[in-house]
């Protein structure tokens, strides 16, 4: 008897032992078809002995997490207990542009420390009628409308409209979150 019959006996023997299908004990690579509106997976698995799988939950591991996966996205797929009728998805082996990450139902971008930010722009404004004045603006970021802080009696020379982002840097930060 040759070697390759003697593994295929054993592999029968070990499956027929088995409660469930031995594939079902494996995790799988697989692509992602679609994702549906719950956060579940349509998948293709590349193996040609598995079915193609619909609605299956994404497992992370992490409370308040899920993701939005982009079609083409590569995952392993798991069998619960080895059986069929419980399949998850997780072990992303795909380009991180593809998967977006979402923290407790978020819908912002998350900041680290020592990212910037912008905290809109000061304006000085020379007004020479009736006196020589210098106003102090503030527009918050994103609009072109300015706030009047207030004025100063100061004689002003140079262009007679200065505008000085204000920038910062975030300083602290959640400590269990690292982006």
């Amino acid at each position: 008897m040759s070697a390759e019959r003697e593994r295929e006996i054993l592999r029968r023997l070990v499956a027929q032992s088995l409660a469930v299908p031995l594939q079902y004990l494996a995790s799988h690579d697989a692509t992602v078809v679609a994702q549906g509106a719950d956060g579940t997976l349509d998948l293709r698995l590349d193996s040609v002995d598995m079915p193609g799988l619909s609605g299956v939950p994404v497992w992370l591991g992490l409370p308040g997490i899920r993701v939005e996966v982009a079609k083409g996205a590569r995952v392993k797929v798991g069998f619960s207990e080895g059986d069929p009728a419980k399949p998850f998805a997780g072990l992303w082996e795909t380009d991180a542009a593809m998967i977006r990450i979402v923290l407790g139902g978020g819908t912002k971008a998350v900041a680290r420390v020592d990212d910037s930010t912008d905290s809109g722009t000061l304006v000085l404004r020379t007004v020479t009628e009736p006196a020589a004045l210098c106003t102090i603006e503030w527009k918050p970021p994103g609009s072109a409308v300015a706030i009047v802080l207030g004025a100063l009696g100061v004689q002003v020379s140079g262009p007679s409209v200065v505008e000085l982002p204000i920038r910062g840097i975030i300083t602290s930060g959640l400590a269990s979150l690292l982006g």
